[in-house]
C-alpha cells in the first residue's frame, strides 16, 4: 500500500491539468489511468499509416486558448514543457455547396466582409453583436476557468443592469433565437447556426443561447490552435508540468471503487486489489455516472436519482481519419481552403430537419466537418501528404441496423459530400482511413458511455453552477471528495477547465491560489 497526498483518477487532460495545479502548490500527487497511457480524448496516433500523426478525438483547441493555464502560462505548459500552437487564419470557413461561405477570420471585419456577400444588412448586423459580445468576453472567460457562482446570484447580478438583463435573456434562449433576433438571411442564419452547432446542441434546444454570445468574440481574440505535433502535445506538456513538481503518473492501473474512513474519501483500490490511500485528497477525473457503483452506492438513492436524470448530448459524432496524397482544393476558393477548419451548412429549413431527423435515428451525410491540421503543422505528415479529420453528426442508435454493420457504408457517404465540395478529392487519394462510429467511441473511453467526450449536454439547467447538479461545485458529498472533467464547470471540450477545480479544491486545503500559480 502506498500513501500520497492527492490521488487523481482518470488521467485525461482535466486531471492532468488538475493534478499539475496541486502539485505546484507542492502535494505529492498521484495520478492513476486505466489505460496504458494518458490524454483521454487528447491524444495523437499514426491510426491509418506511419508517418500520418491523427488527432483521434479533440483536434481544435480553441476556448483554452483564453484559460490563464496558456493565456498567461501559469504551468509553463509554452515557455518550458514544450507545447506551441499554430493559428490558421481565417479560423473556420462555413461553406454551402453552392460556394456560398462566411470566413470567420481573427479580424471582425474581414469576417463581416464575407458575410456582406450574402446580406450586406446581417454584416452590419454581425459587427453590432460583436460589439456587445466582446465586452462581456473577460467576464466570462473569467468565469469558465474559476469555480462557478451559485446560479440564482449569477442571475441576480445579471439583472442589476440593462446589459445583464439582455444577456440573461441570451442565455435562456435557444442559440437560434439569437441568431433570428440578430440576423435575417436564411444563409447566414444557417451558417451560425451550423458553427454553434459544435457544441452537439441542436439549434433550437433551449439554454444554449451562451454558446453564441461566448463563441464569436471568442474567435475572434483568440482565433483557432493547432498544437504543433498534434493535440497530444498538450498532455505531453502537462504531464511534464505535473513530474516537474513531482507529482507521478500511473498508467494500466484501473481504479475499481474509493475508500472511506467515516464520511472521508481516504484512497482507493484498484483492480488488481492493491490499495492507495490519500492523505488530504481523492479527485475523480471521471463521468459522474460512473461514480455511484464506484462508492459503492454510499450516497444514498435521492443523490443517485439526481445524478441519473442528468441529460445527454442531443447527438455525436462519425468520425473519420484519413491519409491523403495531397491536400483537397475546395470549390469556394482560396480563402475557404485557407481556413483552419471548413464547416458545411446547407440552408434553413433543410439545416432543421437534418437536426430533427438525429432524433429518429438517421445520420447527417451533408453537413461534415473538415481539417486538414497537416496544412498548417507539417509535423504531422510526410512531405507532400496530408491528414484529413472529417467528421458528421450522427445518432447514438441508427433507425435501421447497427453501427458495426454500417459505418463503412454511411462514412462513405459524408466522404462523398467532401469530394464533391473539392476539385480533386476521390477514393484515388485515399492512401489509408480509420472510421470511428458511436459505438466505437464508447468502446474508446468508460467515461463516454453515451459516445460524449462531455458526459452530457451542455443546455443552461446543466451547465454553469447547475453542473453537473445545481451548485454542487466540484465536491462530491463526502469529505476531502472531488470532481473535475467535462461532467462539471465549463463542461466539454479541449478548455483545460480543470483549473477552476483545482482552485476549489486548493481553497478547502487551505492554499491561495494566486500565490499557488505566482510560484516559479
Amino acid at each position: 500500500m502506498t500513501t500520497h497526498d492527492v490521488v487523481m483518477v482518470g488521467g485525461g487532460h482535466n486531471g492532468l491539468t488538475a493534478a499539475a495545479y496541486l502539485a505546484k502548490a507542492g502535494l505529492d500527487v498521484m495520478v492513476l489511468e486505466a489505460k496504458d497511457y494518458v490524454g483521454g480524448g487528447v491524444i495523437t496516433r499514426e491510426a491509418t499509416l506511419p508517418g500520418f500523426r491523427h488527432d483521434l478525438h479533440a483536434i481544435a483547441h480553441i476556448f483554452i486558448q483564453g484559460n490563464p493555464l496558456i493565456r498567461d502560462d501559469e504551468l509553463g505548459l509554452l515557455s518550458e514543457h514544450g507545447l506551441a500552437y499554430v493559428f490558421p487564419d481565417p479560423s473556420i470557413a462555413v461553406t454551402f455547396a453552392d460556394g456560398d461561405y462566411i470566413a470567420f477570420h481573427r479580424d471582425v471585419r474581414k469576417t463581416a466582409e464575407t458575410i456582406a456577400r450574402i446580406s450586406p444588412r446581417d454584416a452590419e448586423s454581425y459587427l453590432r453583436f460583436h460589439e456587445f459580445a466582446d465586452p462581456l468576453l473577460d467576464m466570462l472567460m473569467e468565469g469558465l476557468f474559476s469555480p462557478p457562482a451559485p446560479l440564482g446570484s449569477f442571475f441576480e447580478q445579471l439583472d442589476r443592469s440593462e446589459t445583464g438583463q439582455e444577456m440573461l435573456r441570451m442565455l435562456l434562449m435557444s442559440y437560434l433565437d439569437v441568431i433570428n433576433e440578430w440576423f435575417e438571411s436564411p444563409k447566414v442564419r444557417a451558417a451560425l447556426a451550423r458553427w454553434v452547432s459544435e457544441i452537439l446542441a441542436a439549434p433550437e434546444e433551449g439554454g444554449t443561447g451562451a454558446f453564441l454570445l461566448m463563441m464569436v468574440p471568442t474567435i475572434h481574440r483568440y482565433g483557432l490552435g493547432y498544437a504543433v505535433g498534434g493535440s497530444g502535445s498538450l498532455t505531453t506538456a502537462l504531464v511534464k508540468a505535473l513530474r516537474s513538481h513531482g507529482g507521478t503518473v500511473r498508467t494500466g492501473a484501473p481504479v475499481e471503487r474509493f475508500l472511506f474512513t467515516g464520511d472521508r474519501a481516504t484512497g482507493v483500490v484498484l483492480a488488481s486489489g492493491e490499495r492507495i490511500e490519500a492523505r488530504r485528497a481523492v479527485v475523480a477525473d471521471l463521468n459522474i455516472k460512473q461514480l455511484p457503483e464506484m462508492v459503492g452506492h454510499r450516497f444514498g438513492a435521492e443523490w443517485e436519482r439526481k445524478v441519473q436524470r442528468i441529460k445527454p448530448a442531443a447527438f455525436t459524432l462519425l468520425t473519420g481519419h484519413l491519409a491523403l496524397s495531397e491536400a483537397p482544393v475546395f470549390k469556394a476558393g482560396p480563402e475557404v481552403g485557407n481556413a483552419g477548419l471548413q464547416e458545411i451548412a446547407v440552408p434553413l429549413p433543410e439545416l432543421m430537419q437534418n437536426f430533427d431527423g438525429l432524433k429518429y435515428g438517421l445520420p447527417i451525410s451533408t453537413m461534415p466537418s473538415i481539417a486538414v491540421a497537416s496544412a498548417w503543422d507539417p509535423t504531422r505528415a510526410p512531405d507532400g501528404q496530408h491528414t484529413l479529420y472529417l467528421l458528421s453528426y450522427a445518432p447514438l442508435h441508427l433507425a435501421e441496423g447497427n453501427w458495426d454493420d454500417r459505418k463503412e457504408e454511411l462514412f462513405d457517404r459524408v466522404f462523398e459530400t467532401f469530394c464533391g465540395l473539392t476539385t480533386n478529392m476521390g477514393p484515388e487519394k485515399v492512401l489509408g482511413r480509420v472510421i470511428d462510429s458511436p459505438q466505437d467511441c464508447e468502446r474508446f473511453n468508460a467515461a463516454w458511455p453515451n459516445a460524449d467526450p462531455g458526459h452530457f449536454g451542455s443546455q443552461l439547467f446543466q451547465f454553469m453552477g447547475y453542473r453537473p447538479m445545481p451548485n454542487m461545485g466540484y465536491r462530491l458529498p463526502a469529505e476531502g471528495f472531488y470532481l473535475v472533467g467535462p461532467s462539471t464547470h465549463p463542461g466539454s471540450g479541449v478548455t483545460g477547465g480543470a483549473r477552476a477545480g483545482a482552485q476549489a479544491i486548493l481553497d478547502d486545503l487551505g492554499f491561495d491560489f494566486a500565490e499557488v500559480i505566482a510560484r516559479q
